[in-house]
């Protein structure tokens, strides 16, 4: 053999543990780089299911929004409602109050004596009020 082929064997060798050694690290680091492609492509699924999942919840609350601004709008429509009817209703018990009043001092048992005739037009001044009362009520 010549010293050629020696040194020329001996420098193949010695290159290939080097290659080796590279050649097992980037399969090592082909797995791990597949590896880390699949939680990447778990974990893109994940987001959009939780992106579905936001919106979803964002309609239900803009749903709920929109009944609680309609519920509101009914509340306030019915309050200004009963607020018209305690204001109609408390005029009422003013004028039956002062009626009431007046029918005490113009009653018999009051200081000045009342006729006969006097009595008939507070009956009928009342019978007018009640019915006025009853139109208000309805």
């Amino acid at each position: 053999m010549n010293i050629f082929e020696l040194v020329s064997g001996s420098i193949s060798m010695l290159v290939i543990v080097p290659l080796g050694y590279i050649a097992v690290q980037s399969m090592r680091e082909s797995r791990d780089l597949r590896r880390i492609q699949e939680e990447l492509t778990v974990l893109v699924r994940e987001s959009k299911e939780i992106s579905q999942d936001v919106q979803r919840l964002q309609r239900e609350l803009r749903t709920e929004q929109d009944a609680a601004r309609v519920g509101i709008d009914e509340t306030q429509r019915t309050v200004e409602h009963v607020t018209a009817i305690v204001e109609r209703t408390a005029e009422q018990v003013t004028d039956v109050a002062s009626d009431t009043l007046a029918l005490a001092v113009a009653s018999p048992g009051a200081a000045t004596a009342v006729t006969p005739v006097e009595q008939q037009a507070t009956r009928s001044r009342r019978a007018r009020h009640l019915v006025r009362l009853q139109r208000r009520v309805k």
